[in-house]
Formats: C-alpha cells, structure tokens, sequence
C-alpha cells in the first residue's frame, strides 16, 4: 500500500467489531516503515478518580493521534491510524495540507448480524448497541459515503488484498 517514497496516511474506522484492529496490525506486517496508532490505546492512559468527560476524552485523544502522526510523518514514516472516526475526518487531513503526504479514509462496515456475531464470538456483547449506532452513522454521515468498505462475509486476507488493489479509491 506504500507509494514509494511518498509518505501515508491510512485511516481505518468503523464501529465496533468490523474489523479495524485486525486488519491495521495485518497491514502494517505488509510495510516498512509505518508506526501504527491505535486509538484506543491512548484511552487506556487516562486514570484517576475523575476521569476526563467523554468529549473531554474524544478531544484528548485525537489531539495526540494528531501529535504522533505528524511526529512520524515528518521522520518519513507512514502512518496507520487504527480508531473510531466522526467529523474528525473533516478538520484532520488539513494539518497535513503541506506536506507531501497521501491520506487514504476507510470505513470498515458490516451488515447487523455479522457485528453482533462478532461481538459476541469476542465475548464483547456489552459494545453491540454502540456498535449498531455507529454504524448508523457512518452510513448516514455524508462525508463516508465514498470511502465505506463492507467487510461481511470477507477474511481479513481478502479485505486486504482487495483494499490494496483499490486504493487510490479512498484517498482524500
């Protein structure tokens, strides 16, 4: 998926289930020189007994992927960012306007069944209704509607292999 020498960005949303950790850690085994940031990870850093409010938290993380991408970025490291996604895709690319950097946005979805089975199967049911909300929204949400992927019925092998043959189609 790496362009040459041309540095990347490659988002990697979706709700709960679709996919996205297994498929951002099976591509970064396919590149060199890519740092993979997992939003996630940066929300279990949060601890105390006043925890921040979720769109303190929201806000916290994102600055951080922000921070770390272009802290990569500018060391000539791609860059796979393996997180939920709202109107973030709106104002993120923009910090990124001048350099010579590709930003490539997927948006992994599934039909209903295949994410509850998911969820389930992972012993996740508690993330099911988030999970269908979101999905929801990524549907509705206008900004998606060129760069959402349907992982049902599809191995993460496959999902790969058919991203990496198109994906100049998600490229912002």
């Amino acid at each position: 998926m790496e362009n040459g020498n041309n540095r990347s960005i490659y988002i990697i949303s979706g709700p709960y289930g679709v996919g996205k950790s297994t498929i951002t850690k099976e591509l970064t085994q396919e590149m060199d020189k890519v740092a993979l940031i997992e939003g996630d990870q940066i929300k279990l850093m949060f601890k105390g007994k006043t925890p921040p409010t979720m769109g303190e938290e929201a806000s916290i993380v994102w600055r951080n992927i922000l921070s770390l991408t272009w802290n990569f970025v500018e060391e000539n490291i791609n860059v796979i960012i393996d997180y939920v996604v709202g109107t973030e895709v709106e104002w993120f690319p923009m910090y990124f306007s001048d350099l010579n950097v590709k930003i490539y946005y997927v948006v992994l979805s599934a039909d209903e069944n295949t994410l509850i089975s998911r969820l389930n199967e992972r012993g996740d049911d508690f993330l099911i209704e988030g999970s269908l909300m979101l999905l929801n929204q990524f549907k509705n949400f206008l900004p998606n509607k060129d760069y959402l992927y349907d992982t049902t019925n599809k191995r993460p092998v496959e999902i790969i292999q058919d991203l990496k043959s198109r994906i100049d189609q998600f490229c912002l």
